[in-house]
């Protein structure tokens, strides 16, 4: 464990530092450049790209530094960069302190083209920096012609013989088998006959592709690509493969699978698109300046692959007998295939898009903690943690023998029994991996097309007993970059924060899921439940984008639309991407994500594209949900407060004790709250105006209708703490009421539920934020620190790794039941980052180029450290008590400030390195201020790192 910073060291370095420190300071550094958010892409598929680049100083002691220019230098080749010529765009000396998201401005560029560039700057007092090291970027394919001469290829005859290729469709009244799809192998030799300068590969398979050439799969990228709504959208991946190709003969060749595109067995086959197919294209460019260009036609071969049943619900089935070698290397004999038949596109040519986001990768290898004998030749596997992805065997078996894994999320009572009803029965059946050994020595093998949420595995069919050395998890999921850290002095608060990063990862396939064991898809209320908790633990902003272009593809009417919007696409389902619950629109507390994250997405990353994109669809929203308003003005949509302790839809219903209608007229209100802020900062002032003026009926409707006196006391609240927990989030409290209304609030924690929460996804995201945003540390410490049911401390302290998604009692359930991996329940996790660590963006200036520092629970706990790695650089927040004094580091990155909230009114008795504040360097402006709870000290702060001590008063 993390100790907290040594304070006393780290200012003697800062101190020292500063003393060596010339008076005139440092020229910048500008480093870490990206492209469309983006480090040296070669797939960017924006025509004019957004430019970006961290800026840092050399001098720890170094404040208040900022950008006051920039110049860009952008050119087609390396030589001409260095030389100083920027033949494709010279921005020249441009007077502004903007270093994120710069729109290029050059000549126009083409599909293919590759752009290398630099950028210098000039501080606030007009010190030019260097240049920046070369970074560069690559376009993708910008042109449908860019396509001419591929076509979408498959299999024309499943001719397949195993009886293994077909399974029972169990979880139905009368249970039938069904047979996959079948798995192809594709191929095509091609000669490559002049010395090639550079070579780019093209793919669009669908489900689920590998690209192989020359024998070898290129890159490591599994499960790939994305997931979405293919007849609107498919994505094609770009591979750079100049290093794999060889003068004189070549093979190309791609294996496919179904993934979510080929769904003809699972979900009653609802969800099917068809046969796996693909259409690739890969463009050579020889050193003699000429291009050739080798597409996916009817010249290629296909033929069924080792893999016979091939599911991403039901599992995978591998005869290792049926294996073909060299099958992608050159000189192969692929006579006996057949040829690779012409199939529909899922999509117009127009309508193929670069994947941007980051592929899923193997994260982590994970050894068994435990092996059991459970007698009958069967072995049960403990993994330690719940995980999504799949496991690697390594056996010795002779030819024939049949291995089979039951992957399941926990035990049943007996010990050992692999639950797997935790898995649910609307895929139609349990998740199986099945591998066929070939005999003659040792083989290895793991799934390839199919991934599973588990942490048990029951082992059947083994010659010798498993142990760590012959099976392994392999826990997979979209390459995220970590961008956040928290850590405090209660390992119980660490334990909740690592179960809600590993319940995150493990939901992370190219889409936000709702559970990895069962449906694996993207449903919206949980999106937005955990939208800000996976901002500040990791860069969410290019995967989230798509998603968003996700929920957009899958807009929906319905006959309200026609008669009331008319125009658009329509408004969210309850699911994107697929065809899942997406044939009609959302409630609102679902449909609400379309705005949620985009907003998120800007004031996490400053990225106002979103907003240009949607805000039509935006507009849409709020004319169609504001023609629903009935009886009182309130909104009668709403799923409802989704899985508060103890309620079950059919079994225990009266345990959601916020009405939908309630939650879903306080979303209502916070949409429109958000349009108008979109609306205002894209210049649309009267739109704007006007959905200001609609979120004020609705919060005068809201209150008319349910704020309510609590009997026997003064307090007020809305009827359940959901409800109340929202109002006072989103601003809907009238003024003058709030402190009865957090009153309330506690109330019904303390005195109805004996200090425990009663909510679910929508009121759990806010409640410890609002309650010490509103003076409640004590209460919310004691909260996340209790054990008993149904606080996060009791889940914690029974074991679990990850969040289940039903808040049940599992002392008093006779079996686990639903999914055991649900990250909509720790959406309150943001609070370690905006509450304890005290880092929340500002809206006024998006992406943290301004952001605030309130560290909260100060009084409760004895220290926490928190980073956040903003677009401008790290931001750090790590402090301590001790004894009667606090001890506070903070650090903000160049280019950027931070309102900062010292825990004391007493500015006398602050000091920053051992000096009063009076004119201390970097300080801009200096205030007591008072939120109508409290008075602090209120800094404006430059960058730089600073050191704060000052006295623990009566103020906590």
């Amino acid at each position: 464990m993390r100790t907290p910073v040594s304070y006393l060291a780290s200012l003697l370095v800062f101190l020292t530092h500063a003393l060596c420190c010339l008076a005139e300071g440092n020229p910048l550094q500008v480093g870490k450049l990206k492209s469309e958010h983006l480090v040296n892409p070669i797939q960017l598929d924006a025509r004019e790209p957004r430019l970006s680049w961290m800026l840092t100083t050399t001098d720890p002691a170094d404040r208040d530094r900022s950008q006051s220019a920039y110049r860009i230098l952008v050119s087609g080749s390396i030589q001409e960069l260095d030389k100083g010529n920027g033949d494709l765009w010279d921005s020249g000396k441009v007077e502004s302190g903007r270093s994120h998201l710069v729109p290029y401005a050059g000549v126009e560029l083409v599909s293919r083209q590759k752009c290398y560039w630099k950028v210098k700057v000039w501080d606030e007092s007009e010190r030019e920096s260097g240049w920046s090291p070369v970074a560069e970027w690559t376009m993708a394919l910008l042109d449908v012609n860019d396509w001419n001469g591929s076509e979408w290829i498959g299999l024309e005859e499943d001719n397949r013989e195993s009886a293994l290729a077909e399974r029972e469709y169990a979880f139905q009244k009368e249970p039938e088998m069904k047979r996959s799809y079948p798995s192809p192998l594709l191929r095509r030799q091609i000669s490559i006959e002049k010395p090639v300068r550079r070579a780019l590969a093209y793919v669009a398979g669908v489900g689920y592709s590998e690209f192989y050439l020359n024998g070898e799969k290129v890159g490591d990228a599994v499960l790939d690509p994305g997931q979405t709504n293919y007849e609107t959208h498919t994505l094609y991946v770009t591979h750079d493969v100049s290093y794999l190709l060889k003068q004189g003969d070549n093979a190309l060749g791609i294996w496919l699978g179904s993934g979510f595109f080929g769904q003809n067995v699972a979900w009653k086959q609802d969800f099917d698109y068809g046969q796996p197919r693909a259409r690739a294209i890969l463009y050579v460019e020889y050193e003699d300046g000429s291009v050739e260009s080798f597409g996916t036609d009817g010249n290629w071969k296909a033929t069924t692959s080792p893999i016979v049943f091939d599911n991403v619900y039901w599992g995978e089935t591998y005869d290792a007998r049926l294996e073909i070698p060299d099958w992608a290397s050159a000189g192969y004999d692929d006579s006996s295939w057949q040829d690779a038949v012409l199939l529909s596109a899922p999509c117009p040519t127009d309508r193929l898009r670069s994947q941007l986001i980051e592929p899923i990768r193997v994260q982590r290898r994970i050894k068994p903690v435990g092996v059991k004998d459970i007698g009958g030749g069967k072995y049960v596997v403990d993994f330690g943690e719940n995980l999504a992805g799949w496991v690697e065997i390594v056996v010795d078996q002779d030819p024939g023998d049949v291995i089979t894994m039951v992957a399941g999320e926990v035990m049943e009572p007996d010990g050992i029994t692999v639950n797997t009803g935790t898995s649910g029965g609307a895929p139609g059946r349990i998740q199986e991996m099945i591998y066929v050994a070939k005999g003659g020595g040792e083989e290895r093998w793991k799934a390839r097309f199919s991934y599973h949420g588990f942490q048990f595995v029951e082992v059947s069919g083994l010659s010798a007993p498993p142990h760590p050395d012959t099976i392994t998890a392999e826990l997979v999921f979209s390459d995220l970059k970590k961008a956040g850290s928290f850590e405090c002095s209660e390992d119980l608060m660490n334990q909740q924060w690592e179960i809600t990063r590993r319940t995150l990862e493990a939901n992370w396939h190219s889409i936000p899921e709702d559970c990895p064991a069962r449906e694996k898809c993207g449903w919206l209320g949980d999106a937005h439940a955990t939208s800000d908790v996976s901002f500040y633990g990791y860069d969410m902003t290019v995967f989230l984008a798509k998603f968003l272009r996700d929920i957009e593809d899958s807009l929906k009417k319905d006959k309200r639309y026609e008669e009331v919007v008319g125009k658009g696409r329509g408004v969210p389902t309850f699911v994107a991407p697929g065809k899942r619950v997406t044939d009609h629109p959302a409630e609102i507390d679902w449909a609400v994500a379309y705005l949620l994250v985009a907003w998120d997405v800007y004031l996490h990353s400053g990225d106002t594209v979103v907003f240009d994109r949607h805000f039509g669809h935006f507009k849409n929203f709020v004319s169609y949900f504001e023609s629903m308003r009935g009886p009182g003005n309130i909104l009668p949509s709403g799923l409802g407060d989704w899985c508060p302790p103890l309620w079950d839809r059919k079994g225990a219903p009266e345990y959601m004790l916020c009405h939908p209608h309630v939650s879903g007229t306080a979303f209502y209100y916070e949409a429109l709250r958000i349009v108008s802020e979109i609306a205002f900062l894209k210049g649309e002032d009267r739109y704007a105006d006007y959905c200001r003026a609609l979120a004020a009926d609705v919060k005068d409707a809201f209150n008319a209708n349910y704020l309510e006196v609590i009997e026997g006391t003064d307090d007020r609240f809305y009827g359940s703490q959901t409800a109340t927990v929202m109002a006072l989030k989103f601003g809907m409290v009238p003024d003058g009421m709030v402190p009865s209304v957090v009153d309330g609030l506690v109330f019904d924690i303390e005195k109805v539920h004996e200090g425990h929460h009663a909510v679910g996804i929508h009121g759990l995201r806010h409640l410890y934020t609002v309650l010490s945003d509103f003076g409640q540390d004590e209460l919310v410490a004691r909260m996340l620190l209790d054990r008993g049911f149904p606080g996060p401390g009791y889940l914690a302290d029974h074991g679990f790794s990850t969040w289940p998604e039903r808040q049940f009692n599992w002392d008093e359930e006779p079996r686990y039941r639903n999914s055991m991996n649900h990250p909509m329940q720790g959406g309150f996790a943001a609070f370690f980052f905006e509450g304890i660590g005290g880092i929340r963006p500002l809206s006024s200036a998006g992406g943290y180029k301004g952001f605030e520092l309130r560290p909260r629970l100060m009084g409760e706990i004895d220290w926490a450290t928190t980073t956040k790695e903003s677009p401008y650089g790290v931001i750090e927040s790590d402090w301590k008590r001790e004894g009667d004094r606090i001890f506070w580091q903070v650090a903000i990155p160049v280019n950027t400030q931070a309102e900062v909230y010292l825990p004391t009114p007493d500015v006398g008795s602050v000091l920053e390195s051992g000096a009063q504040l009076e004119g201390v360097p970097g300080v801009k402006d200096l205030a007591v201020v008072s939120d109508g709870l409290k008075e602090s000290v209120k800094l404006t702060l430059g960058s730089g790192r600073y050191f704060f001590e000052m006295i623990d008063s009566d103020w906590q």
